[in-house]
C-alpha cells in the first residue's frame, strides 16, 4: 500500500504528471485530494527531487557505453525516442539522501545479434556519464558512481553480454 508518508516533499500525496488508464483510475483519481496531476516544471524539478529522501529513480536506455555515457534517442540513425525527463530523474536521485540513479537495459537487442553497452555510442549522448549511476543488466550490476574510466570499462564489461565482451575489450586497446 502506497501511502506517501515517508516523502520530505509532498507527504501522503501522490504526485505525477499524466495518467492512463481505465474510468476506475479516473474515478479514483477524480477531487480524490491524495493525488496531484503538476506540470513537468514541477514533477521533474532538481530540487523537488533532491528533497525526497532515498529517491530511486529507474530509467533505461538505447545503449550505453563502457564510460556510462547514454542514448535514450537514437537506433540505426532514425530517431526512436527522446530524452524526457531521464538526466531530471538521474541527477534528482544523485542529490536525494540516499537516493539510487538507476538504469535497467537488457545487455543485446535485435534478437542478440547486437551489443546494447558498445565503446562508443551511435547515436547523440543523451546523458553525460557524469550523471550515470548504477547500470543494470541480466548479467548484473555496475555502480560508476565515484569511478575513474578505467574502473567503469571493467564495471560495463562485466554486466554485458559474453558473447561480446571479448570484441569489446579488444576496442578499447
Amino acid at each position: 500500500m502506497i501511502n506517501n508518508r515517508h516523502k520530505g516533499v509532498d507527504p501522503g500525496v501522490s504526485v505525477g504528471g499524466v495518467l492512463f488508464g481505465s474510468r476506475k483510475l479516473y474515478d479514483f483519481v477524480h477531487n480524490n485530494p491524495q493525488v496531484h496531476l503538476r506540470s513537468t516544471a514541477y514533477t521533474h524539478s532538481h530540487s523537488v527531487l533532491a528533497n525526497q529522501d532515498n529517491l530511486v529513480t529507474l530509467n533505461s536506455a538505447i545503449e550505453v557505453d563502457l564510460t556510462g555515457q547514454i542514448n535514450s534517442e537514437m537506433v540505426g540513425g532514425h530517431y526512436v525516442g527522446a530524452v524526457g525527463g531521464a538526466m531530471d530523474f538521474l541527477r534528482g536521485a544523485h542529490f536525494s539522501k540516499g537516493g539510487l540513479p538507476i538504469i535497467i537495459l537488457p545487455s543485446t537487442a535485435a534478437g542478440g545479434k547486437v551489443s546494447r553497452i558498445v565503446t562508443d555510442l551511435n547515436g547523440p549522448v543523451s546523458s553525460p556519464r557524469a550523471d550515470a549511476g548504477i547500470f543494470v543488466t541480466e548479467y548484473g550490476v555496475a555502480d560508476l558512481r565515484g569511478k575513474t574510466l578505467n574502473q567503469r570499462k571493467k564495471l560495463m564489461l562485466s554486466i554485458c553480454h559474453p558473447d561480446f565482451r571479448g570484441d569489446l575489450s579488444r576496442d578499447l586497446g
